[in-house]
């Protein structure tokens, strides 16, 4: 979707650019941070892959990819926020090689990566697992494993999950570690992620630490269909299944055969969890054919010469005098009256 596309250029323009922390990156703090825009560029090119290494050596050892001299520059850019239960972070990564060694020096993290795919391409590999990620993929890695693999130019999401804040969830979590995560509420949760981004900047310490509470229980109930997970999820689902719907609607609002079952199959969503997100507007067809009779509304007054059948067929109506009928019972006029009444006030004016 256009605004998703254009979401991280977005958020770029709203936040001050900072230069990446030399110092190594510190998971353990859980106290909410308003977003930042961390960048390398502020560094000569020299120095760049330089500060980009330390800030992660407390958590992986990273490399430049072979035959890539670092010292001709190492451009990383990328929003991070801490939810308390989630590190939220995305951006643009330059290709590189990575390896998580286990060791009595590096100790247990008891954190998740999940990861989201934009745009380039990932390699991980465990000792007995092996993944190719592809642009729109999402998978999870364990900070306690020992892994090893590289990015191509990159640009997408990496959630950091805290495994207190998974209890309930977390072997299903590590039973799924370095798989590639498929399925319609993986997709349900990419769009939900999708759409995070944007919210956070506006948002208060209070306010992100319930969000990332509420990203927690969306991640463990679309991974892990927990009652009681699902139910805490549960508002946050029909709210982006609400949006995913209302756009499609938007989109498709003139076509004949634009129905909840065709939404349901287009969206690759059951019909119940679709009825379900339209509860509260009166339902998905009423939804579909207010929104109708309002772009209808809309045209007439704004295109008086042109014919009623015309407005009708152009916004799904077969036949006109089921748009009139439909008109209305919304409006309390019918079309004609609607119009001679925006003319009269015309013509006064």
């Amino acid at each position: 979707m256009q605004e998703d596309d254009n979401t991280p250029a977005r958020v770029a323009k709203l936040l001050e650019h900072v230069p990446l922390p030399r110092e190594p990156r510190n998971i353990r703090d859980i106290a909410p941070s308003p977003p930042r825009l961390f960048s390398t560029r502020p560094y000569p090119p020299s120095e760049q892959f330089e500060v980009w290494k330390t800030r992660m050596a407390s958590l992986i050892d990273v490399a430049p990819p072979e035959g890539r001299d670092p010292a001709l520059g190492f451009e990383m850019e990328y929003l991070t926020c801490n939810m308390a239960d989630v590190v939220f972070t995305s951006g643009r990564f330059a290709a590189q090689t990575f390896a998580r060694i286990r060791s009595p020096q590096r100790s247990t993290r008891d954190i998740w990566w999940l990861f989201r795919v934009r745009a380039g391409e990932a390699w991980f590999e465990t000792g007995e697992r092996q993944i190719h990620a592809r642009p729109g993929a999402m998978f999870l890695i364990s900070l306690d494993d020992a892994f090893h693999g590289r990015i191509t130019d990159y640009d997408g999401l990496v959630l950091g999950l805290r495994r207190s804040a998974f209890a309930e969830v977390a072997d299903r979590l590590d039973s799924v570690r370095n798989t590639l995560l498929t399925g319609n509420l993986i997709d349900l949760l990419a769009d939900y992620l999708d759409r995070l981004e944007m919210r956070l900047i506006h948002m208060s310490s209070d306010e992100l630490r319930q969000a990332g509470a509420a990203t927690a229980n969306m991640i463990g109930a679309c991974i892990q269909l927990l009652p009681d997970r699902l139910e805490q999820a549960r508002g946050a689902i029909e709210s982006v299944l609400f949006e995913r719907a209302r756009l499609h609607i938007e989109t498709h609002l003139g076509e004949f055969d634009l129905t909840p079952d065709r939404i349901a199959q287009q969206l690759r969503i059951s019909r119940s969890n679709l009825y379900r997100a339209f509860e509260s507007v009166g339902g998905v067809a009423g939804y579909i054919q207010r929104q109708r009779l309002r772009a209808a509304r809309a045209e007439l007054v704004g295109s008086p010469d042109r014919q009623v059948q015309e407005i009708a067929y152009r916004h799904g109506f077969r036949l006109a005098s089921d748009f009139t009928r439909a008109f209305r019972r919304e409006f309390g006029v019918s079309p004609r009256e609607m119009r001679d009444h925006v003319r009269g006030k015309s013509t006064i004016g």
